[in-house]
């Protein structure tokens, strides 16, 4: 088991990683050693490869990392982040669209631990809105794919917090759409 020093330790260089690393911006961290029966992170980094510049259309993504079970025996992380929203600007029109939402978990092939729950998603659209306010962005939208099917009533449940308007399209073959016009 990891001890509350051996996060921190973790939680500080993966940090400093991030901070060197010129192509990433941290939007949102807090460092808070979780207890082993936690249902929320309380210790994690949230970042994006997103820049501000000239250019009018790019993919980019946010990212969520966290120490909390993804050590290894020699006290280094296992994943480099836990959750990624995946997400193409258009400067153009004004309008982002979210391509993807994932959290490590069970249901993933590259999962070793379940992440899921912990509301590492959640962290990662919180900045993600507070990003898209920055750039001004009109509308923001997405789509649920067959992908998506079995898990329709826990991103309806987060996209909604967001104040999303989530359409189911096909509830059989497991698509819709999200979309949420700004303020």
């Amino acid at each position: 088991m990891t001890s509350e020093t051996e996060y921190k330790e973790i939680y500080a260089r993966r940090l400093a990683a991030i901070e060197k690393d010129p192509a990433y911006t941290i939007l949102s961290s807090m460092n808070q050693p979780m207890a082993d029966d936690a249902t929320k992170a309380t210790q994690y980094i949230v970042y994006t490869d997103f820049k501000f510049d000239q250019q009018q259309q790019k993919t980019n993504s946010i990212f969520v990392y966290t120490p909390f079970a993804n050590v290894d025996k020699y006290g280094h992380s296992k994943a480099d982040y836990q959750s990624q929203l995946l997400f193409e600007t258009n400067k153009w029109t004004n309008e982002i669209h979210i391509t993807v939402l994932e959290t490590l978990g069970s249901e993933s092939r590259l999962a070793f631990y379940d992440f899921q729950n912990l509301g590492l998603a959640q962290l990662a659209l919180k900045s993600f809105m507070n990003l898209a306010n920055k750039i001004e962005i009109h509308v923001v939208k997405g789509n649920l794919s067959s992908f998506d099917k079995d898990n329709f009533a826990k991103l309806t449940h987060i996209f909604s917090k967001f104040d999303f308007d989530v359409t189911i399209t096909d509830e059989t073959h497991g698509t819709g759409r999200i979309r949420r016009v700004m303020d």
